[in-house]
């Protein structure tokens, strides 16, 4: 078996150059790594090395890009040098978008308001910085997509930590259970808020109804929301209706993409709604920051966002919600119980608590189960607060694959959990 091991090679604030030693990384760049990202190196060097490796740790879709899209890419590629556009994006694309929200939410979005980006992450970067100041503390729910807390943690921003209620989603309740919590204690004001819905890691969609009530008193009390809706398409049958933020106010920051739902995650394009009194600002980090997202990508996008396109997409998620099923299966099997993991509505994850069952270092398990039997998993902590302790004893599983693929790699992550290799990680339980 090929072993491989991971060396971090980000960068300690505290270690100086040999050759200039007045030179070292800057305190800012000292936040963690994404994790997921780690265990998807360690999983291309051993496939690299010759292991059969079975995905269920990133949140990529095996499926390619729609055809319409792929098309039109190849037809621009032959015929257009593909220069830069203006830092908002191409109109047709900025047209296309807006036409979508009018037909699937019922919402009127100004095409002077939508801004395309290198990929969401691209978005997350601006949106932080048109609305967040050194020091401003900002929201999070306690189980959250990770590069919300490392980047605003980039920023000097103090990152809030809202607990999630037995639905694994942050409410207008907890919201106010959290800037009460912080008025008695002397606290500032949390002055912003971001949160997805469907969730990654957990799946969880609010209602309609506690969506708006979440806008509504957000307006009411001063609190910039930052409404991630990446995963909106990706939505299980029985599950309430992944609403847009825009439908309730005016004042959200929308973020959105086409990685997930359009299975265009190498393309690297995504788009941010501005509220009216960030625009102009949102506009100059673009500029300054980006200059402009892939031309090639933006073309493609407008066929992406087409009829034809949406039939071939529906097909992904009846695929992602069968494999959801074949995933709980394998749980249930390992002896998860139903309330040992979030109800996955949305997206493509389930997010399990192993805690019951042993395990109580979910890093090293992941990194033993990767290296034993070639199937790899995300580590909870890398969606929970450090230090809490709860990431340790929780897993992410991604599905996005194809059928075959999950179910083999559950059958495998079955086997060795019923293993000694895997006895060792739950405590010999």
């Amino acid at each position: 078996v090929a072993q491989v091991t991971i060396v971090d090679t980000r960068p300690n604030p505290m270690q100086k150059s040999d050759n200039a030693p007045n030179l070292a990384p800057s305190r800012r760049s000292a936040i963690r790594s994404f994790k997921v990202m780690d265990v998807v190196a360690k999983a291309d060097r051993l496939a690299r090395a010759g292991r059969e490796i079975y995905h269920l740790e990133v949140g990529q879709p095996q499926s390619s890009a729609p055809q319409p899209a792929i098309r039109v890419a190849q037809e621009q590629l032959a015929a257009d040098r593909c220069g830069y556009t203006s830092a908002r994006g191409e109109p047709p694309l900025r047209q296309a978008i807006a036409d979508m929200y009018l037909r699937e939410y019922g919402v009127t979005v100004s095409t002077d308001r939508i801004h395309l980006t290198p990929g969401s992450s691209g978005a997350f970067t601006i949106a932080f910085m048109a609305a967040f100041d050194v020091g401003d503390a900002v929201a999070v729910p306690a189980v959250c997509y990770p590069c919300y807390r490392n980047l605003l943690q980039c920023y000097g921003v103090e990152v809030v930590s809202l607990p999630v209620d037995a639905k694994y989603n942050v409410t207008a309740a907890v919201l106010a259970a959290g800037q009460h919590d912080r008025a008695a204690a002397g606290l500032p004001a949390i002055k912003g808020l971001i949160l997805s819905s469907p969730a990654n890691p957990t799946g969880a969609i609010l209602t309609p109804e506690e969506l708006k009530a979440l806008c509504e008193h957000c307006d009411r009390t001063g609190v910039q929301f930052i409404s991630d809706e990446l995963y909106h398409k990706i939505v299980f049958e029985g599950a309430p209706r992944a609403a847009c933020a825009l439908e309730y106010s005016s004042s959200p920051i929308i973020i959105n993409g086409f990685s997930k739902a359009y299975s265009m995650t190498g393309w690297r394009l995504g788009w941010l709604i501005a509220p009216d009194h960030l625009d102009s600002c949102v506009d100059a980090l673009n500029q300054n920051m980006n200059v402009s997202a892939p031309t090639v990508s933006q073309r493609a996008a407008v066929a992406a966002l087409g009829e034809e396109a949406a039939a071939e997409l529906a097909q992904h998620v009846k695929r992602y919600e069968d494999n959801r099923a074949v995933v709980v299966s394998g749980l249930q099997r390992m002896g998860v119980q139903t309330h040992e993991y979030a109800p996955p509505q949305g997206a493509f994850y389930l997010y399990a608590d192993l805690g019951r069952l042993g395990v109580a270092d979910s890093l090293g398990m992941c990194d033993a189960l990767l290296q034993d039997a070639g199937v790899a998993v995300t580590p909870g902590v890398d969606f929970e607060e450090e230090g809490s302790g709860v990431g340790e004893r929780r897993v992410r599983l991604s599905f996005p694959g194809t059928t075959e693929h999950v179910a083999e790699a559950m059958r495998r992550l079955v086997e060795w959990w019923e293993s000694e290799a895997g006895l060792r990680w739950r405590g010999g339980a």
